[in-house]
């Protein structure tokens, strides 16, 4: 009795993922990019394909790999790529791809699919939106690929894609502590001379991964709302921080109107 359209619920429909399932095909297929390149097609095809592997051999020249359960029921599967010596390009030269363990059932879940792959899979995406969130990319997965991923998973695999387009964030906010940041917008500074001619200065702590103190002047306009006019991140409260800001405020200030008139 053929039990395996049992695990595929959603057979009638055709996942993104389905050319996956070519991602190793032939000896003598070569990977140009080397180790990086061959780790994730792998994990692509396995995740596709519905089984899992181990390495017996992983460095930069030779990668062999054998079912999970090769010990266990003599599964016959295995893959082993080698770096040609000529020409420095990882290249297959022994492929066996038939699973004899009977374990390879496509299912939503598989160990392989962890962030290094979703990062992979979502990296076009996350150039063209960089404010992807994660909760979207678990929503995506799950619909266009047919897989289940954690929240965290998906977070990791887009702070990854992130980093590689966009630079490490806290490399870039170690370099904005040193020399502090301000800010306040053009609309802001006009939109001051409509209100009264108060500041209320206040800080509070950036308690995100960064850490450090957020400085905000804000005034009263007539209705009793609230208007902000500036704020300045800097690494503590001090006087010579709350200076510095004022300094940038006058600055900011005769900008505008300089370029009012």
């Amino acid at each position: 009795m053929d039990l395996l359209p049992t695990y595929c619920p959603n057979k009638s429909k055709t996942f993104l993922s389905v050319q996956l399932a070519y991602g190793i095909t032939h000896v003598g297929q070569c990977f140009d990019r080397g180790a990086n390149d061959f780790h994730e097609v792998l994990c692509k095809y396995a995740v596709e394909r519905g089984f899992q592997f181990k390495y017996i051999k992983n460095d930069s020249v030779r990668i062999t790999t054998v079912c999970k359960f090769a010990a266990v029921t003599g599964c016959v599967w295995s893959v082993h790529a080698r770096v040609l010596p000529s020409n420095g390009v990882l290249c297959v030269k022994r492929f066996d791809s038939v699973h004899t363990c009977g374990a390879a059932v496509r299912t939503y879940r598989n160990p392989c699919t962890g962030s290094e792959l979703v990062s992979a899979v979502v990296a076009d995406r996350v150039r063209g939106q960089p404010l992807v969130r994660p909760m979207n990319v678990v929503f995506d997965l799950k619909n266009d690929y047919g897989l289940d991923i954690s929240y965290r998973v998906a977070w990791l695999g887009v702070e990854k894609v992130s980093g590689e387009v966009y630079g490490d964030h806290a490399m870039s906010f170690d370099q904005l502590r040193p020399v502090r940041y301000f800010i306040s917008f053009h609309a802001c500074i006009d939109g001051f001379n409509h209100c009264r001619p108060l500041l209320f200065l206040d800080r509070t702590f950036l308690k995100g991964k960064f850490k450090g103190n957020l400085l905000a002047a804000t005034a009263k306009d007539g209705n009793q709302g609230l208007f902000p006019v500036a704020f300045a991140i800097v690494d503590s409260e001090n006087s010579a921080n709350w200076e510095w800001g004022q300094r940038y405020g006058e600055m900011c200030s005769n900008a505008a109107e300089s370029f009012n008139n």
